[in-house]
């Protein structure tokens, strides 16, 4: 059976999980410039107050990147096909998630889907946990 334990929309421009850089000195460190992004994720997720889970879990992410058409018959909403990528925008919602105490360890996430998406009204993501992996 599968269970719906969160579905929310987090506003904001959503930001990639920078990769480690090195100092000449060797000193490792992750740059900031996700951090408001994953802090808005979290204060979002603190809403709903859920136990922590402790099972698989499916993740679902639809992000919502800012867009300015140029044209007037221009949709509202279109496959964005360039940088962020995917992958990295999914980790840092994942890292944000986990911070939050959403799960145990995000090794629970046993499938996600993602999609990255142009929009003129909505900037941000729709996030979907499930527990759970019947269809």
């Amino acid at each position: 059976m599968v269970n719906i334990v969160y579905n929310f929309f987090v506003h904001g421009k959503p930001k990639a999980q920078p990769r480690p850089r090195m100092c000449r000195n060797g000193h490792v460190y992750n740059p900031n410039s996700a951090d408001a992004w994953k802090e808005a994720v979290i204060a979002e997720v603190q809403i709903f107050r859920q136990p922590v889970i402790a099972e698989p879990v499916h993740l679902s992410v639809a992000f919502y990147l800012p867009w300015s058409g140029r044209k007037k018959s221009d949709p509202d909403k279109a496959p964005h096909a360039k940088k962020p990528d995917t992958d990295n925008l999914l980790k840092a919602v994942m890292d944000a998630m986990t911070a939050a105490g959403v799960w145990k360890d995000d090794a629970l996430v046993f499938a996600t889907e993602a999609s990255k998406w142009l929009s003129k009204e909505k900037h941000g993501a729709r996030i979907l946990v499930k527990t759970g992996y019947g269809q």
